[in-house]
């Protein structure tokens, strides 16, 4: 299935692109998430974007999530700093 993946950071690695991706029909957030680090072949291990906010279709979601054929996965991940 289709899925648009959207990441709205600053300390996602180069590489780890916005876009659709094909997963397998039932997939979850964290398979998604798995998928693109594979995908891109980023060293950011997936405990890293696990600490996000996701947003499926605008609306809060959860890492253990099923993802539905065009849904639009939204990662946004915390800012540190002070």
């Amino acid at each position: 299935m289709r899925v648009n993946v959207r990441f709205l950071c600053v300390d996602v690695p180069v590489g780890l692109g916005n876009g659709d991706i094909l997963i397998e029909e039932g997939a979850s957030i964290e398979d998604a998430l798995r998928h693109c680090i594979e995908k891109y072949a980023v060293e950011m291990p997936l405990a890293e974007l696990l600490k996000s906010l996701f947003l499926v279709n605008s609306k809060p979601a959860r890492p253990e999530n099923t993802l539905n054929e065009g849904d639009e996965l939204v990662i946004v991940r915390p800012l540190l700093g002070g």
